[in-house]
């Protein structure tokens, strides 16, 4: 056992990427680092953490902002048992995923498996890893179904529906990747090189799958991430070019110039079979006219596609209100062990809630379906539903908070009301306030939506 871990320890090395900002949540990461924020009294970035530490790894590089670096390290070093190289990337610099792996780029002695911070999952890398090496890949890519779950939900302090971005996927029956892009990068229809489709004519292009960001890759791709300056983020530029890279032929004749082909309204569909386009398309001498790609197979891209694990990217508003539901099921993922539950005699906790360390919960109060960070304080008869609450919130008496994200050092005066909310950091609401979608955020800033 001792031997294996060592093995794989040395054959790949785990990336965090854990510098990102936040701009899709930027309600509730004013005050606190993205990959800090509590789901169920429990930071985001253990999610990853532990998918590491279920493989047997014993160490990893967490890539983090300058000014950040403190608060993380305070915050989870003491929370794991992997050796964590925290690295803190210029806080000026406005930098995407590839160019933070290109600052690294001293410390990439192996392959690499790089991880988003905002993964809660129960996914097994290690069924991944061992599909990467049979298949020979260069890159290999986690995707699951898209959350159902999300498609459903409402986002917390606005009146309308959140609307996401799908992945456009397209494998072959082995799952090899023949292109992969956000929906944003189409308009209704998805080009293919002639070329493509001569070599690969069986084809489905799905829309229902989800890029988790979890990518294991070959160190000579990382120095092609490295000499290739003009590639600053991993998903929307490193993945495509990689993909792309599969396909590089040389012609039997200069003249021959390629082909572009169109799928045209593939986006409302899960998938195509492109078996007789590619017939009616391509013919013997144009098949003749490539020869194989320049690597000879040998480089090659594939996806992991795991249909039953649990799997949620928190990287919006939505999402983060979803994975604090149902805490029981979600805690442990993030815990790495079953969560203990608190018995309170004077208030009612109902099982689908967490309470952090040093919470005071007064006489008729009552938490469902909620999460609240630590030292927190319910008065007499205040009632919590479906609410995340940070650390070091104090409520008044006779309160009644729904649907609602409360970030830390929070006051909330007695009698309120708030349905559907977002208070940011340091805020005090006033006795008997009655909100309902609204945003409240800065210095006596109050924005209805």
């Amino acid at each position: 056992m001792h031997q294996f871990s060592f093995k794989k320890r040395m054959e790949f090395q785990a990336v965090i990427m854990a510098a990102g900002t936040g701009s899709r949540m930027r309600e509730i990461t004013s005050g606190i680092p993205k990959c800090l924020l509590p789901v169920g009294n429990i930071p985001l970035i253990m999610g990853s953490l532990n998918i590491l530490k279920r493989a047997g790894f014993s160490e990893a590089i967490v890539l983090v902002r300058e000014n950040e670096k403190i608060k993380i390290q305070n915050a989870i070093e003491n929370k794991t048992d992997l050796k964590l190289d925290i690295v803190a990337i210029p806080k000026n610099e406005d930098w995407g995923t590839a160019d933070s792996l290109r600052f690294i780029k001293d410390k990439i002695k192996t392959h690499v498996i790089i991880l988003s911070c905002d993964l809660v999952s129960d996914f097994n890398l290690q069924n991944m890893i061992n599909t990467h090496r049979s298949q020979g890949s260069s890159l290999t890519v986690l995707l699951v179904p898209f959350p159902k779950s999300l498609r459903e939900a409402d986002m917390p302090g606005y009146k309308k529906k959140c609307k996401f971005e799908r992945d456009i996927i397209g494998l072959d029956p082995n799952g090899k990747l023949i292109f992969i892009n956000s929906e944003a990068d189409f308009e209704e229809n998805v080009p293919l090189k002639m070329n493509v489709l001569v070599e690969n004519p069986h084809i489905k292009v799905h829309s229902n799958l989800m890029d988790a960001h979890v990518y294991i890759v070959k160190q000579d791709l990382v120095s092609f991430v490295v000499n290739n300056e003009h590639i600053s983020a991993l998903k929307g530029e490193f993945l495509p070019a990689a993909v792309k890279k599969q396909f590089s032929t040389r012609k039997q004749n200069n003249k021959n110039e390629s082909c572009d082909v169109t799928l045209g309204a593939t986006l409302n569909q899960d998938w195509i079979d492109l078996k007789k386009l590619s017939f009616e398309f391509s013919s013997s001498k144009l098949a003749a006219s490539y020869l194989k790609p320049i690597v000879d197979n040998e480089f090659v891209c594939f996806s992991y596609i795991d249909k039953e694990c649990f799997c949620s990217r928190i990287n919006t508003l939505v999402a983060y209100a979803d994975i604090n539901k149902k805490i029981s099921k979600n805690l442990p993922i993030l815990a790495g062990e079953q969560v203990k539950s608190h018995l309170y005699q004077k208030s009612q906790v109902d099982a689908e809630s967490a309470v952090g360390e040093n919470c005071e919960l007064l006489l008729k109060s009552s938490l469902k379906q909620s999460a609240i960070g630590a030292y927190c304080k319910l008065n007499e008869r205040t009632k919590l539903t479906n609410c995340i609450v940070m650390d070091n919130v104090t409520f008044g008496k006779e309160c009644t908070i729904q649907g609602s994200i409360i970030c830390s050092n929070v006051t909330i005066e007695d009698g309120c009301s708030l349905k559907n909310c977002i208070v940011g950091p340091d805020q005090t609401i006033q006795a008997s306030s009655k909100l309902n979608s609204e945003i409240l955020q800065g210095s006596d800033q109050l924005m209805q939506i």
